[in-house]
């Protein structure tokens, strides 16, 4: 395969994580692929040697900022210019990590558009942008004649056996952070407050959780699912959600006392030609594949008229650098 050139926008933990992941995992990584450009909100920056980004990493690691790292000559403060120049540059691939913002999805929104534009290939992990605007997406991708993924958007990956089927249902525990602490409190006893300090002191939660606990992370995912392969276009602000807090310790003994567990779940469903979307706490027996969902682990299901298709995925650095590069390689590959 002829080498990819790469550009790496957002060096936050994700973006850091995976440079790393490539760097350090072998010559099967670094001969096929180059990260040639990296930008965060302070601007762009061309890298001239495979050298370069273990400086940058190093720079960006106590949180500093690329325009203190580059030289004002090399600096691409204006985002829009940053992505024009990537093509001509050779570079065929935009890999987007930015925080996401679950209120609009920008900038990511206005970022990711301009490079489908622009014939770019786009993987993304941010999901504010396909949260909330999806069809722009890709229409963008239409018009520039280029290809967007985001498996790092849905908490697991997409089964193929699924592209052409009607999907009725979808089904997930999709947040590794509330699933890890009602783990915690299930199988230790441990109240609400202790599960979620023992998750921040991990470095599992982030230490403002509350996308997470509040369940807006899931209902971003469930909604990205269904979107993907329902149709759905039900705003965000229409999903009915429920978070996990101090209350639900009750949930969680009513749950043991019956032999069940309590799971965080993300649905969407088909009524009355309608996609409703859901997110809440549910009591789940020993019979169903959530029950079995521990720690950070994530699992879906999704029913068709064909039966049920299972996917699940791990947290953590390694696993989502992963889930990047497995999205990078589809979309480089020839289409039939």
């Amino acid at each position: 395969m002829k080498q990819v050139h790469v550009a790496l926008v957002g060096l936050g933990n994700v973006g850091r994580a995976f440079a790393e992941y490539c760097r350090t995992n072998g010559d099967s990584i670094s001969s096929r692929l180059s990260i040639r450009a990296v930008a965060d909100s302070s601007g762009g920056l061309f890298l001239d040697s495979s050298e370069d980004i273990d400086r940058v990493l190093a720079h960006k690691s106590p949180g500093r900022s690329i325009s203190d790292f580059a030289r004002p000559a090399n600096l691409i403060r204006d985002t829009r210019q940053f992505i024009t120049s990537l093509k001509p540059a050779g570079v065929s691939v935009l890999v987007e990590t930015l925080p996401t913002n679950i209120q609009s999805g920008q900038p990511g929104l206005d970022l990711i558009i301009q490079a489908l534009s622009r014939g770019l290939n786009v993987v993304t992990v941010d999901k504010g942008p396909l949260v909330h605007g999806f069809d722009l997406l890709r229409q963008a991708a239409k018009a520039g004649g280029a290809r967007f993924a985001y498996s790092g958007t849905t908490g697991v990956s997409i089964p193929d056996e699924l592209y052409g089927e009607r999907v009725l249902e979808i089904a997930g525990v999709l947040n590794g952070t509330s699933n890890y602490m009602l783990s915690r409190m299930q199988e230790l006893g441990v109240p609400f407050d202790q599960a979620l300090a023992q998750a921040q002191a991990e470095g599992i939660a982030e230490p403002d959780p509350s996308l997470d606990i509040e369940g807006w992370d899931t209902a971003a995912k469930i909604l990205i699912l269904a979107r993907s392969l329902m149709s759905a276009n039900t705003p965000l602000a229409d999903v009915a959600r429920a978070g996990i807090n101090a209350n639900t310790e009750a949930l969680v003994k009513t749950a043991q006392a019956s032999g069940k567990a309590v799971r965080l779940i993300g649905r969407a469903r088909q009524l009355d030609r309608r996609i409703t979307v859901t997110v809440a706490p549910e009591m789940v027996g020993r019979d169903s594949p959530f029950f079995w969902v521990r720690g950070t682990s994530k699992l879906a299901v999704f029913r068709t008229e064909q039966g049920e298709v299972v996917s699940t995925s791990r947290s953590g650095r390694d696993a989502i650098s992963q889930t990047i590069l497995d999205d990078l390689w589809k979309l480089v590959e020839p289409t039939a």
